[in-house]
């Protein structure tokens, strides 16, 4: 029997495909991550054995070419092997749309969360016993996974309605609260989803280049780091300033700005208080500084309203040479601010 796939479905962002794959021995549950990508990658999860189990590892990688089945001591269903109903098979995302859950008659069957991957781990399925080498068991985590999901599926919803006059809206008000009438408005989305756009200005003389509306999605991974605060930190928008006399180079900033208001979704990552990125634009600099603005009080920056209930963080981008570079890696975002006028620091 040639492997079958019973349920497929790209992500709300279009950058990740689920789907259930049945095969003579087994199902198993897939994300392909960017496949159109020159680095595509594939996450997997166990659903069940069709057939009688394996006893070990060994044995169940023994196979070329095929999916392993799962040992017998981490099957917690009939070791002769069942089939799953396929009647009634759907597919959840979360809401930063990197994780996937696969649903059979609307209950949970098997997750592939963010952190799938590290350490051995694949995801969870509801026929898994233990910590099995291709699933672990799902009961304990069952009631959180459901809710992450669920609000998954509310959040997605959302974009179902008439939403983009208003957050446009929102996002230009704010803007001019900051710096009056704005200059120009770039859509930067490439007619994709979700709408994103680059608006400028100026104030007192300062040229000001800000996103808006890249905060309405989540960026992926950022509670590896942030723990239970990480809402505070997964919305951001991205602000440039810079003298008049600099002008020259805002073609290139606004080109990286295009490009970093996807890139998180893009690489599965985050962007933070204190990330730096390459960037060789701007001749005497190297790298690309991240400013959080609700770190550091005491920039001048728009004010933003929550979303969804969770704060919007402004970077500010700050151009630095190899040697701030260097510093900042081996001392800390903190140390580098020290001896710097935190009131104008993210002016260029």
């Amino acid at each position: 029997m040639e492997p079958e796939v019973i349920i497929e479905e790209w992500s709300p962002l279009g950058n990740i495909q689920a789907l259930v794959e049945k095969t003579e021995r087994t199902y198993y549950f897939y994300l392909w991550i960017n496949p159109e990508s020159k680095q595509p990658q594939i996450r997997s999860c166990w659903i069940c054995n069709r057939i009688k189990g394996v006893r070990d590892i060994k044995e169940a990688l023994a196979i070329e070419g095929q999916e392993p089945l799962m040992p017998t001591e981490f099957v917690d269903h009939d070791p002769n092997g069942i089939d799953i109903d396929e009647s009634d098979l759907s597919i959840l995302w979360s809401e930063e749309g990197d994780a996937a859950a696969v649903l059979s008659h609307d209950k949970l069957l098997a997750v592939i969360p963010s952190f799938s991957g590290m350490n051995g781990f694949h995801g969870y399925s509801t026929y898994a016993k233990g910590m099995g080498s291709f699933a672990w068991e799902m009961k304990q985590a069952y009631a959180n996974l459901d809710a992450q999901f669920r609000k998954g599926q509310k959040f997605w919803s959302y974009f179902d309605t008439e939403y983009w006059s208003e957050v446009q809206d929102s996002h230009m008000k704010t803007l001019q609260a900051f710096f009056g009438e704005h200059e120009k408005y770039y859509a930067i989305d490439r007619n994709e989803f979700p709408p994103k756009a680059l608006v400028t200005g100026r104030k007192q003389g300062i040229l000001f280049a800000f996103t808006i509306a890249v905060s309405m999605i989540p960026m992926p991974g950022v509670e590896m780091s942030y723990d239970e605060d990480y809402q505070k930190y997964r919305r951001m928008e991205l602000g440039f300033a810079c003298h008049p006399e600099h002008s020259d180079i805002l073609k290139r900033v606004y080109s990286m700005m295009s490009f970093l208001a996807a890139m998180p979704w893009l690489e599965l990552t985050f962007l933070g208080h204190g990330h730096t990125i390459p960037f060789d634009g701007i001749p005497g600099y190297d790298y690309l500084l991240f400013l959080n603005t609700n770190e550091i009080k005491d920039i001048d920056a728009p004010v933003y309203n929550d979303f969804m209930g969770e704060r919007i963080n402004l970077l500010w981008i700050r151009p630095i040479t190899k040697e701030e570079y260097a510093f900042e890696l081996e001392n800390g975002v903190a140390a580098y601010l020290e001896d710097k006028d935190l009131t104008t620091i993210h002016i260029f």
